[in-house]
């Protein structure tokens, strides 16, 4: 999505000689001639709950559903469809179990619907190859079964991959293969995506009035019912009019597309409709408050859909709204982050755009060295990215030499079968071929299984993960929780009643032996009170959140001067709180298995921290124990699970007799 019309250093030479007087408007409106109002029709924050309705209802019906039949996994593909603009972890968990149902039910209709929704999260996740493969599959069925609706989505799901690798006159060609054949059948929906997907490519290989009326034939297909797809038309018809014929509706396109993709939950789609209102307001009525507020509201959602292309732009762009209102620290910060993504995603266009921006940013510092340096880099990845284009077109064209070559061998291989029939050797050569063919489609066969098996570990493996951290999160709160209430609760409600003792023996007259049972009683309660003191602390040290992990792990040791002895080694810096209460309760519960077990004369913790990463280690002189056994218990486990979860590993070293030691080690994310 290309939002840029000025380029860097065009803009940098607009706000010098302006002298840094940004309450002009900015130049890119009369390039765009664009209109935004930002509170008109649309509640832009409005919330909807019809999605969040329709996807308990479907959770629900699927914990009732007992068959493992076709409408099991119809509900399959009805709750992987509501999760794919949100959650594409949780679609692909779906449609997985749509495709498998399917394979045991021997059913053509589901391994249609998962080549095509799968498919459709690969590409959106930068996977198209493998997006390819599987929707191949799909294709070659329908192709198979001489099946016309079928035929069309799936010729429009390749394009869409196509189109993923920029291999734009190839995607277009799939688009139009595929609207020839479902022009002749009733499927409405495909026929909408055929158009809408035609009009993005027109759009993008500089043809925008084709995008248009492609996009306005498609909304008139359109029944009554405000689907996910219309929002998904009305946005492309409105970038497409921001480049066309700057239609004076293009505002309400992208308000239309904003409140029909909210109504469905469509996260994937509402990101990038905010970064084109933002640009928009810009232009219109250089309101920077409300267009970094969008910019915001963008980089969340794209945040937590993990959709790096998004996020990436968003910080591009509030870098640009920071230098507009002079903040070019924080404007410089942005950038460098949509760099870092750009790199990540080896998207060159956003890199290009960065270090353009971070060049004008510097040269408004009047650092120039820095300026020519980002802008050296930015003509560095324009000029690979004529190498790219260049390189991709040659691939497109290769591709394409090749696939004409094997349909003229094949049919030469067919005339040539037509004439040499009656001669044994082409039967024998026919035979070897089947005989390869077969053997080649075994092992290709056995090779998806087990790629799919080794998928399917992976995303176990993940889930455990997440699940285990979830319990940690909650345990900590918990923790956290019931410490607070002791301490400010019930410990204020003992300190209270013991006052009120002390007032009660100060204003009466009490015999001796009532005096003795009265001080028995505040003796009880002062135990008391530290006793619920001390388990307060261990639960949740409060020096653990307010001093950080040297004081919490001294402190603790220290309660053991004869046994325990603590070492600390590397500069001390505070770390994500998580990981913090992580080690100190790994660190607690190792300290106190070998107190229990060991029968250790002494136990030695050292913590080691550096730049990018933290270890500690707990050795004792004790007893040791058998390590092919150490499975036997659920202490070690629950500390193999914590460090899990934050990315650690765990070393144990012990033999019976000569003692134990145990390392773990994190890396720190800065």
């Amino acid at each position: 999505m290309k939002t840029k019309t000025l380029t860097t250093f065009s803009l940098a030479v607009l706000l010098m000689a302006a002298s840094c007087n940004f309450n002009q408007k900015n130049d890119r409106q009369s390039a765009e001639n664009a209109v935004v109002v930002p509170d008109t029709a649309v509640a832009i924050d409005s919330i909807h709950t019809e999605w969040d309705a329709k996807l308990d209802s479907l959770l629900k019906l699927e914990k009732t559903m007992t068959a493992r039949d076709t409408n099991l996994a119809k509900l399959y593909y009805d709750i992987g469809k509501l999760y794919a603009d949100n959650d594409f972890e949780k679609a692909k968990e779906y449609y997985l179990k749509v495709n498998k149902l399917s394979e045991e039910l021997d059913w053509n209709e589901g391994r249609y619907l998962y080549a095509l929704y799968f498919t459709q999260i690969l590409y959106r996740q930068g996977l198209i190859d493998s997006g390819l493969t599987i929707i191949r599959q799909g294709y070659e069925l329908a192709n198979k079964e001489n099946n016309e609706k079928w035929l069309a989505k799936t010729l429009m799901s390749m394009g869409t991959c196509y189109f993923y690798k920029s291999w734009h006159e190839t995607a277009l060609e799939y688009f139009i293969k595929a609207l020839h054949i479902i022009e002749k059948t009733d499927d409405k929906e495909t026929h909408i995506k055929l158009l809408d997907n035609s009009g993005v490519v027109y759009r993008i290989m500089g043809f925008p009035e084709k995008a248009v009326e492609n996009d306005k034939k498609a909304l008139t297909l359109f029944d009554d019912e405000e689907t996910a797809l219309k929002g998904l038309v009305y946005y492309n018809l409105a970038s497409a009019c921001r480049l066309y014929e700057n239609d004076e509706k293009t505002e309400y396109y992208f308000k239309e597309a904003l409140r029909i993709s909210k109504i469905h939950n469509n996260q994937y789609l509402i990101a990038p409709i905010y970064l084109a209102l933002a640009d928009m307001i810009i232009i219109s009525d250089f309101d920077l408050k409300t267009a970094e507020d969008y910019c915001n509201k963008a980089l969340k959602i794209s945040t937590e859909i993990n959709n790096p292309v998004i996020t990436g732009l968003a910080h591009l762009q509030l870098g640009e709204i920071e230098t507009l209102k002079v903040n070019l620290k924080e404007a410089e910060k942005c950038c460098m982050t949509s760099i870092d993504i750009a790199k990540q995603i080896d998207y060159a266009e956003y890199q290009v755009h960065s270090n353009r921006h971070l060049a004008v940013i510097f040269a408004m510092q009047h650092n120039f060295e820095d300026f020519l340096t980002y802008s050296s880099k930015a003509d560095s990845v324009e000029r690979f990215m004529a190498k790219t284009v260049a390189l991709r077109t040659a691939e497109e064209m290769e591709a394409k030499y090749e696939t004409e070559k094997k349909e003229l061998k094949i049919t030469a291989l067919e005339q040539e079968k037509k004439l040499m029939i009656w001669l044994s050797i082409a039967v024998g050569v026919a035979l070897l071929l089947i005989l390869a063919t077969l053997f080649f489609l075994w092992r290709w066969t056995i090779q998806r299984r087990k790629l799919a098996e080794a998928r399917i570990t992976q995303l176990e493996k993940e889930k455990q993960l997440v699940a285990t951290q979830a319990v940690l999160d909650g345990e900590t709160q918990e923790r956290l929780r019931l410490a607070r209430d002791l301490h400010d609760g019930l410990g204020s409600m003992l300190t209270g009643v013991k006052l009120n003792l002390m007032d009660v023996k100060n204003d009466v007259t009490l015999k001796y032996e009532e005096v003795e049972r009265f001080n028995n009683a505040v003796t009880l309660l002062d135990e008391s009170i530290n006793e619920m003191r001390r388990v307060a602390h261990h639960l949740m040290p409060d020096s653990l959140s307010r001093f950080g992990l040297k004081p919490a792990v001294s402190d603790f040791c220290n309660k053991f001067p004869s046994k325990v002895v603590f070492d600390y080694f590397g500069k001390e810096t505070r770390l994500d709180p998580m990981l913090e209460i992580v080690i100190y309760r790994s660190i607690h519960e190792l300290v106190n298995n070998a107190l229990k077990h060991s029968h250790a004369k002494q136990i030695l913790v050292q913590i080691m921290q550096e730049p990018n990463r933290i270890s500690f280690t707990v050795q004792d002189d004790g007893c040791g124990f058998n390590p092919d056994a150490e499975n036997s218990g659920n202490g070690l486990q629950n500390i193999r699970n914590r460090i899990a979860s934050f990315g650690g590993n765990i070393n144990i070293y012990t033999k019976i007799d000569e003692g134990t030691e145990i390392n773990v080690e994190f890396k720190i994310v800065n």
